[in-house]
């Protein structure tokens, strides 16, 4: 150890030898540098990412929407028919009508594969591809331009989510469409996607695609039509045919080679298709499928909100089929139109007309015009306006007199009135609309020439109220005060009130509720409701045949003669004071029609009464609307007879009156004593009934003077027949039957004799005559008649009676009573 020490000291004072210098460690190369921190910093990102992700789609999934909804039917428009099946309107949030896919052509699912989802029955709701393709195509962009969606990603999102470009709806959207694919077969979720995408022009799903751009059903489309709409799913409004073809077309190239690729169809189908004109429809957003006629869509959808709520009416895929006349609704539109022009032409100042058409025999609404233009007021002036109905509504008044037996010969004076008002200071003193006063008139005369102080004498007579229950009776809704000015119409009317209740008169009395609406049906065709007519005994029948009688006069030769239209017509022109309103409503048996006219800020018009403007718009629309159908006049009752009275009384006639005129009367009302203010030879006969036509009736020999005539009893001819020779059965129907509608009345009775037929529909407690006809009987003696009713009711009574009237006065009859099966 001591020697080691002294050799260490002795080598300790020896040279030592030079240490070579330290080697530095070379420094690395920035471009290395980089791409190890970019490395390293994307291996975190990555792993922060993925947390990122994986965490968000956690959240995301507490927070998905509930996935069943996938089953649930998709939102379909409601349609609205005509009665004669023609669609007039859609009502819809998305206008869509679905179809099974067994409806829709192969050739295009698999152009919207093809062009869309290539991979479909090969993924499971994703395709990895496309979202890499997606990412490395946003990264090129540097921002989200392309989602890289599956049809069935396409579907979720359509379903569930919105069309925000954000990395939480692509999460969700992933997520949903896994869980879709979990639940629904790929047929399923190809029939759900085709009828949920949007294909430009307001339309939603391949159906309704196919209507708008080439105006049919989808199951009718060609390769090359499939291929066209296909190209429009990616941006329907980029590649609409209507806004550029060319690129529509090119687009329709795409998909067909696109097709030959996925093995869909040879290079020579894809050429010739690309070789096919392709013709479109008319350019019409779905959206304003006019509706066809507007005021009467716009008048029954607040019954079918109320009815189906809104999910119902815009989302339900609702059939409902109306009353709607489409040729009616167009001859109408076109009338009033066509007035109120004419009527700015001649400075009338008149910018709004309103007009409402109904069936009077079943309360159908058959033409609904609420406006003259639509486009610039929706406001529905046919059910929604108030307004005065000046004249038009004396009716009411002359309706109630004849109800109390005031006959249409009743002489009243029009005179100066000076009338004292409860809480008014100044007496009322009411004019003519001429200023004029004529002294004595009849009820009729008064009725024609529209005559106001009469109306106010007879309304006083009678009391408001009695007035104003009538007039609800017969189908007036608004509220009535009891006043005198009543009688000028001074309380505010619809003009679908006033179609309403003058339908009364066209009906004999029988009041039928307006509807709009005949049946409704959801999405599979199940009747949700039908409308049954609601008719009720209003007024007898006599009372409206005689006031039907008064009003054909106005048209004659009163203040409606511009209302004329060749066929048997009754109405009433009606004007308020200051020609703010003008009126005229009129009708046939068929049809019930009621025309305003004036201005939506009540400014006055230049002159327009009812018998001007409004009559002519009545009589052209009346006019067109019956053109091809029979005329017809109201059969005569009963209960009215006919008489020769003196103008100036209404007494019966002698040969020295002046001014003799035939009068109707109902039955007990009639006049009884001449007027012997002119004595001479006696020229009326006593009244009898007026014979219906193809009846005939035996006049009685006149009378003396003293002896008052009386109503002879029946109107039949005497039969030539023996007593012993009448014989009367009814064969078919058997009593107690149940028959459909409709059916064959049958039976037997005198040879050459005649029978009278009369049917009553009977349900609840309302028992309305339908039919009464007079039946010639063959020479084999037998008689038959086929009964149509307008309306068949299941469960409705028709009692049908038969009757004969022997030589000798008596009366045969027989009577059977069935049941509607």
């Amino acid at each position: 150890m001591t020697r080691r020490r002294e050799e260490g000291k002795s080598r300790g004072n020896l040279p030592r030898r030079p240490v070579p210098p330290r080697r530095r460690k070379p420094k690395p190369k920035p471009i290395l540098r980089i791409v190890g921190l970019t490395a390293l910093l994307g291996g975190a990102l990555l792993v922060v990412g993925l947390g990122v992700v994986v965490g968000m789609a956690m959240a995301i999934t507490k927070q998905l929407p509930d996935v069943s909804q996938v089953y649930a039917p998709p939102c379909e428009a409601t349609r609205i028919y005509a009665s004669n099946g023609e669609l007039i309107a859609s009502l819809y949030r998305e206008n869509r009508i679905f179809v099974p896919l067994s409806q829709i052509p192969l050739h295009l699912q698999q152009a919207v594969i093809a062009v869309e989802d290539a991979g479909f029955y090969q993924h499971r709701g994703i395709s990895l591809r496309g979202i890499a393709r997606a990412m490395w195509r946003n990264l090129l962009a540097g921002e989200l331009i392309e989602g890289g969606s599956t049809i069935t990603q396409q579907l979720a999102r359509t379903l569930f989510l919105s069309q925000e470009r954000a990395l939480s709806r692509k999460i969700a959207e992933i997520l949903l469409a896994l869980e879709i694919e979990r639940r629904l077969t790929k047929e399923e979720i190809l029939e759900r996607y085709l009828n949920q995408v949007y294909f430009g022009q307001g339309a939603y799903g391949v159906e309704m695609a196919a209507r708008i751009y080439f105006g049919k059903s989808v199951g009718q489309l060609t390769l090359a039509e499939s291929a066209m709409l296909a190209g429009l799913i990616r941006a329907p409004s980029l590649y609409s045919p209507y806004e550029n073809f060319q690129l529509a077309k090119r687009r329709q190239i795409i998909v067909l080679d696109r097709m030959v690729e996925s093995g869909y169809i040879t290079p020579e189908e894809a050429e010739k298709a690309k070789q096919e004109p392709v013709r479109l429809v008319e350019r019409a957003n779905a959206g304003l499928i006019g509706i066809r006629a507007p005021y009467f869509v716009s008048y029954i959808l607040p019954q079918l909100l109320e009815r189906y709520g809104e999910d119902g009416v815009y989302c339900g895929g609702l059939q409902v089929y109306t009353t709607l006349d489409v040729r009616m609704q167009a001859v109408a539109e076109k009338a009033v139109r066509l007035g109120i022009d004419e009527a700015k032409r001649a400075n009338l100042r008149i910018t709004q007309g309103a007009l409402v058409a109904i069936d009077p025999r079943t309360g159908a609404i058959r033409a609904m015009i609420g406006g003259y233009d639509f486009r610039k007021s929706q406001f529905n002036r046919a059910w929604q306006a108030r307004r005065q109905p000046g004249s038009a509504f004396k009716p009411f008044i002359y309706v109630t007199a004849l109800a109390n037996g005031i006959p249409p010969t009743r002489i009243i004076v029009d005179e100066p009135l000076s009338l004292e008002i409860p809480g008014v200071r100044e007496k009322w003193e009411p004019q003519n609309y001429d200023l004029k006063f004529r002294g004595p008139v009849t009820l009729r005369q008064a009725v024609e020439q529209s005559i106001n102080i009469p109306a106010i004498k007879i309304l006083s007579e009678l009391g408001p109220q009695q007035v104003i229950a009538y007039a609800h009776r017969m189908g007036i809704k608004s509220p009535l005060p009891p006043v005198l000015s009543l009688a000028l119409g001074t309380a505010e009317v619809t003009p679908l009130e006033m179609a309403s209740a003058f339908g009364v008169l066209a009906a004999n009395g029988i009041r039928a509720e307006p509807f709009a609406i005949i049946r409704v049906e959801d999405r599979q065709g199940r009747v949700l409701e039908e409308s049954i007519p609601r008719r009720e005994v209003a007024l007898k029948r006599e009372v409206a045949y005689l006031m039907t009688d008064i009003l054909k006069g106005v048209i004659q030769r009163g203040t409606g003669r511009a209302a004329e239209i060749g066929r048997p017509a009754a109405g009433k022109t009606g004007t308020t004071d200051d020609y703010r309103n003008a009126w005229f409503v009129g009708y046939t048996p068929q049809l019930v029609a009621s025309v305003w006219v004036g201005n939506d800020d009540n400014t006055p018009m230049r002159r327009v009464v009812g018998g001007t403007v409004p009559a002519r718009i009545w009589a052209m629309f009346m006019k067109e609307a019956l053109a091809g159908t029979s005329p017809e006049d109201w059969p005569v009752p009963e209960g009215i007879v006919e008489a020769t009275v003196c103008g100036s009384s209404g007494l019966l006639a002698t040969g020295a009156c002046p001014n003799p005129k035939k009068e109707l009367f109902i039955k007990g009302t009639e006049p009884t004593e001449y007027d012997t203010r002119f004595p001479g030879t006696l020229l009326a006969s006593p009244p009898v009934r007026t014979a219906p036509p193809g009846e005939t009736t035996s006049p009685t020999p006149p009378r003396e003077e003293s002896n008052p005539p009386q109503v002879s009893p029946s109107g039949n001819r005497p039969s030539s027949q023996g007593t012993s020779a009448v014989s009367l059965s009814i064969d078919m129907p058997t009593d107690g039957e149940r028959v459909r509608s409709p059916f064959l009345i049958q039976g037997r009775a005198t040879p050459g004799s005649t029978v009278s037929l009369q049917i009553y529909a009977e349900g609840g407690v309302v028992s309305v005559r339908s039919v009464e006809r007079l039946l010639r009987v063959g020479s084999d003696g037998k008689f038959q008649y086929e009964y149509r009713p307008m309306v068949r009711i299941p469960g409705i009574r028709y009692v049908i009676t038969v009757s004969l009237t022997r030589a000798d006065g008596k009366v045969l009859s027989q009577t059977v009573s069935v049941v509607e099966g």
